[in-house]
């Protein structure tokens, strides 16, 4: 029995005797930290240009199933997006995307469910995105930001929006107004 005390003490001093020789760790301050100037923020109104009819449509219908109330029509949409309500001004950005019929019953309205990419060409953040996903069921609402990339990667925010009178004919287009306010990691500077 003595020989296995031996061994015990042996063990808890040459133990004891590495963890004092050990060189403590190197801490990095900035684990878990920005290393560049962190999250920035991105506030922007535009104007949603959807054209829903006749030849300069930027949406299609690709489903129509036949359901009552339009449940489960899917259309793709390459919108355009102005600094103002005039489909003439340059523009800043397109949502590209789908929007998806989502409410069966005609007492319960409509819900556009729509995910689109918000691609940017203007030159402030041109080929950027903003992910973009949420419902359209009146006039107002809100939709989600759920990722980003390029100078707009890791975005999250929401984007507010109201419909505003159409400038031509109300049967095949509108305008929303869109007011996005965002958080994003821009890449670094190298």
């Amino acid at each position: 029995m003595a020989g296995a005390s031996h061994v015990v003490v042996f063990l808890v001093f040459s133990n004891l005797a590495i963890a004092m020789g050990a060189t403590p760790p190197i801490l990095n301050p900035y684990v878990g930290k920005c290393k560049s100037s962190c999250e920035e923020e991105l506030n922007i109104s535009l104007y949603l240009h959807q054209v829903f009819a006749g030849a300069a449509r930027n949406q299609e219908v690709i489903l129509s199933p036949g359901f009552p109330n339009s449940f489960g029509v899917i259309a793709v949409n390459d919108w355009t997006m102005h600094a103002t309500a005039n489909s003439s001004a340059s523009i800043i950005a397109r949502a590209k995307g789908m929007h998806i019929q989502a409410t069966q019953s005609q007492a319960n309205g409509f819900a556009w469910f729509l995910p689109f990419s918000m691609v940017f060409e203007d030159s402030s953040f041109g080929g950027s995105t903003l992910q973009v996903m949420g419902a359209i069921s009146g006039a107002n609402g809100e939709w989600a930001i759920v990722g980003g990339t390029g100078k707009l990667s890791m975005a999250r925010g929401t984007v507010n929006f109201t419909e505003v009178q159409p400038q031509s004919n109300p049967n095949s287009e509108n305008y929303r107004k869109i007011d996005i306010q965002a958080f994003y990691t821009p890449p670094p500077s190298v």
